[in-house]
């Protein structure tokens, strides 16, 4: 076949692929923050048949809870409730599993998935804020420091020991802890950690799987009261991310006698919170919040790398409307519509390996992570 045949042949695919001009990028990939899973209902009622449907109603209205808590950037904001007409709106599907009835009773598992245009819709019209988008994995490094000695991969980490032990947690921050093997040891110790030593940070993160610009050095930092002889734990946390380091500060007292298990479970829990609140804060979206319009090219490679970026752009809660404008054998161009400011863009787009530069010309996107095969 001739060059220029060739040439005619690769941009036809490609069109195909891009779909026609204005057609929307395909959504899927961020439905999975609006979903949520293994929602337990138990409900007795006259029959079985009642039951049940009480038991999809509660579930639905249960999970619809848990939602605007990972989504609501106030933690204390109440969600609205939903009357029956509106969650079958809200509601996209609902699967169940580890379905059992009795002549009276239903116990089931549901997995609810909502519809994210429907969502918003709702958390505008109740005035919340809420962010939508999912930080890459986190890594956190447990230092400990007590008597006088501070360690982090030692044999006996009690702060290392409690993040283990912790549960799982819906959040829109997940966070990974080093293991603490040898690999570890030999690449970051607790005072290069409490430096904030970037190079050995971020070489772990990527080993982890975790971005390498979203590291948190935990320090606990645990004593005596001399007085009331009660263990104290004074947590200092320092995020190194793109935006910039912040830093978290808070201490939390226990019994006497306690072992302190408790106390650095509670500490725990703290700190994951604040993580996921500074998230939050960073890339909250108010209701009603006007959108935005931007057009950017895409260096493209191969079939494969325009159809992946395609797909990492539809899983971007931020981006309403990508619209393709022109593909080339080089280079596609694209328009999005989005909702939030450019930096929250940015990260967002940054999460799914997206990376964009501006400059004097035009924006461009280009793709970091490896195309999924």
């Amino acid at each position: 076949m001739a060059v220029a045949g060739l040439f005619r042949l690769v941009v036809a695919v490609l069109l195909v692929l891009a779909g026609p001009a204005g057609a929307q990028a395909p959504r899927a990939g961020q439905d999975d923050v609006f979903t949520v899973a293994d929602v337990a209902v138990d409900v007795t009622d006259a029959t079985a048949a009642q039951a049940r449907e009480r038991a999809l109603l509660e579930g639905q209205r249960q999970a619809f809870q848990r939602l605007m808590q990972r989504l609501a950037t106030d933690a204390s904001a109440r969600p609205p409730r939903l009357d029956e007409a509106t969650m079958a709106s809200v509601v996209r599907s609902i699967d169940v599993s580890n379905e059992r009835t009795s002549a009276v009773r239903y116990l089931a598992t549901l997995t609810i998935r909502f519809n994210p245009g429907a969502v918003r819709d709702v958390l505008a019209a109740a005035g919340i804020s809420f962010t939508e988008t999912r930080a890459r994995p986190m890594l956190l490094v447990p230092v400990y420091s007590a008597g006088g000695s501070t360690i982090l991969f030692e044999d006996r980490n009690p702060w290392r020991e409690a993040w283990a032990r912790r549960p799982q947690r819906d959040t829109l921050v997940p966070i990974v802890v080093p293991l603490g093997d040898l690999r570890d040891i030999a690449d970051l110790d607790a005072r290069q950690a409490m430096a904030g030593d970037t190079a050995k940070l971020e070489a772990l993160a990527r080993r982890y799987g975790a971005a390498d610009s979203a590291v948190a050095v935990a320090v606990a930092n645990v004593s005596l009261d001399p007085v009331t002889s009660k263990p104290i734990v004074a947590l200092t946390v320092i995020r190194h991310s793109a935006p910039g380091d912040s830093t978290l500060v808070d201490s939390f007292t226990g019994e006497a006698g306690d072992r302190g298990e408790a106390l650095l479970a509670r500490a725990v829990d703290w700190v994951e919170r604040e993580l996921e609140r500074l998230w939050k804060d960073e890339n909250a979206v108010g209701p009603g919040q006007d959108e935005r319009h931007m057009t950017f090219a895409v260096p493209i490679a191969s079939l494969a790398e325009w159809t992946e970026v395609r797909r990492r752009l539809g899983g971007i809660g931020l981006v309403r409307k990508a619209d393709v404008l022109q593909v080339t054998r080089q280079e596609g161009r694209i328009a999005i519509t989005y909702v939030g400011e450019p930096g929250q863009l940015k990260s967002a787009l940054a999460q799914r390996d997206l990376e964009l530069i501006e400059g004097d010309g035009e924006a461009v996107l280009r793709l970091t992570g490896p195309v999924r095969r």
